[in-house]
């Protein structure tokens, strides 16, 4: 049923002539285009479609100062609407997932994400930033579909990807303690194991 759902929502995203995604290139993974930031209004309560799906509501960011090879100093609105958060003041240890419904390799790596996350739950914190695409309602239903119950953000506009140098869907960053970024993962995750590898070495935390 939720391969059907994904592909519902595909199919849907296409007849809206949202294309926001350019050929995949063979040895990596697809390189966005520029997009409008401007969603398709939808009737969905997209906040109570969140909750419902058991993600959570975002917390303002604390007072804690953006720190050198960190995360950009910018906000972003919680996906589906809500409270901003301030990327500057994360701290580790986590990863930040950057994705988008549009993308096949963010579907993909989505199911070895959620096993990660139930793995890891209490030691590495998961974070999620749907970046460069126009239509939130099929993101807030894509991440509910996949059982993301972790925090999600909105960056319809790349304001977070951009200073970062990301051109390319999915991205991960491993965050550690003091907010330095020590990891860059290009493409989609391949499995579990390879999540908790990486963990282990770059986060120092077994999971």
């Amino acid at each position: 049923m939720r391969r059907v759902l994904v592909v519902l929502v595909a199919l849907a995203l296409g007849l809206a002539g949202c294309t926001v995604q350019q050929p995949t290139p063979a040895n990596g993974p697809p390189v966005l285009s520029p997009v409008s930031s401007t969603a398709t209004p939808s009737p969905v309560d997209l906040v109570a479609l969140r909750r419902s799906a058991g993600i959570p509501d975002c917390a303002p960011s604390g007072p804690a100062p953006a720190v050198k090879g960190g995360l950009p100093d910018v906000e972003l609105t919680c996906l589906g609407g809500g409270a901003k958060v301030r990327l500057g003041a994360l701290r580790g240890p986590m990863i930040v997932n950057f994705w988008a419904q549009w993308c096949p390799p963010c579907r993909e790596e989505a199911p070895d994400i959620r096993e990660f996350m139930k793995l890891s739950a209490g030691k590495v914190t998961m974070v999620g930033i749907d970046g460069n695409d126009p239509r939130e309602d099929y993101a807030v239903e894509f991440a509910a579909i996949e059982g993301w119950t972790y925090m999600q953000l909105y960056d319809p506009d790349r304001i977070s990807m951009s200073p970062l140098g990301l051109n390319s869907l999915p991205h991960s960053l491993f965050i550690d303690a003091n907010g330095v970024i020590v990891y860059h993962h290009v493409g989609a995750f391949g499995s579990v194991d390879q999540i908790r590898q990486l963990t282990a070495e770059y986060l120092k935390v077994t999971v």
